[in-house]
């Protein structure tokens, strides 16, 4: 039996920072995969308590045991999930905003056009002249 095991099969609390698939990572208690049928429980630290989040020992691509203050200090926090119960803008607001966007793009392009007729007219720039006035 290796040292590590050992340290795994007697320590009662082990912290750990767990990498998961796909670049995640998680921190917190850990307890041995076979006590929850393959999955890692992990107790992260969050505010007063803690709280239970459960993986499929396929999903994890490292344990790194650490001291529970670099687990506290890796720990994600909780976020906070704001639900919505109404559209962020009315559909009439919606609509007013899409009418003045369609007005702003309708002039900008009459300008545009504008420009381009002027540029293409054949005696559509003025004749050069001096600082004087008179024609060169």
């Amino acid at each position: 039996m290796t040292t590590e095991n050992r340290i795994i099969q007697t320590q009662e609390e082990m912290w750990a920072i767990v990498e998961l698939m796909g670049h995640g990572q998680t921190a917190g208690r850990i307890e041995k995969p076979t006590e929850w049928g393959g999955l890692m429980r992990v107790d992260v630290p969050d505010d007063d308590g803690y709280r239970t989040e459960f993986y499929s020992m396929s999903a994890i691509y490292s344990v790194k045991f650490v001291s529970e203050e670099i687990a506290r200090a890796y720990a994600p926090r909780k976020r906070k999930i704001t639900a919505y119960d109404t559209p962020i803008v009315t559909r009439e607001q919606h609509e007013a905003a899409v009418r003045e966007l369609r007005s702003e793009r309708n002039d900008l392009q009459r300008q545009i056009h504008e420009l381009e007729r002027r540029l293409t007219q054949v005696n559509g720039l003025p004749a050069p002249t001096w600082e004087d006035g008179s024609e060169f």
